[in-house]
């Protein structure tokens, strides 16, 4: 009889480790599965908070592209092409105001020293400046929350002025 409880109790306990990991297989089948929702979830939101931040983006800058279309109907209208100019330099304002606004600066360069995190060089020209000082910027360069969204395109120069060959500013 004793022979027949320990047979039961053997065969018990090696069904009881058999549950708990079958239990805890299904357990982690189970936080798997959730976990892998939880993240498509967040990647939903993230595309919709980015579609949202897109639009409001948008909407705030159809004031612009308004103003633009009023000049130009102005334009074939109007005659006078300082009035024209005006126009379209009030609008670049707004624009610029419009980044600023929403902490985009744009570079200043003009005579300062280059820096390859800020800059992107597109010729060397002989200057009287000091080697590697910025002679001319070709493109500005915008800077969103402290960091470079586009380098400025820039002419540096090579330090070298020549005496008999009039240098390039």
């Amino acid at each position: 009889m004793d022979e027949e409880k320990q047979k039961e109790n053997g065969t018990e306990e090696k069904q009881e480790p058999k549950n708990e990991l079958l239990e805890m297989r299904n357990l982690l089948q189970r936080k798997q599965a959730e976990f892998e929702n939880y993240r498509k979830q967040v990647d939903k939101r993230f595309i919709e908070m980015k579609e949202l931040a897109n639009k409001n983006l948008i909407f705030k800058l159809l004031p612009v592209v308004d103003n633009f279309n009023l000049a130009l109907k102005s334009a074939d209208t109007n005659s006078n092409p300082e009035d024209f100019i005006k126009g379209v330099e009030l609008i670049y304002s707004q624009l610029f105001s419009f980044l600023e606004n929403n902490n985009v600066q744009s570079m200043v360069t003009e005579k300062k020293k280059f820096d390859p995190y800020f800059h992107e060089a597109l010729m060397k020209v002989d200057s009287d400046l000091p080697e590697n000082t910025i002679v001319e910027e070709l493109q500005k360069g915008f800077i969103l929350n402290d960091k470079v969204i586009r380098h400025a395109k820039v002419k540096i120069s090579s330090g070298i002025c020549k005496e008999d060959k009039e240098c390039k500013k």
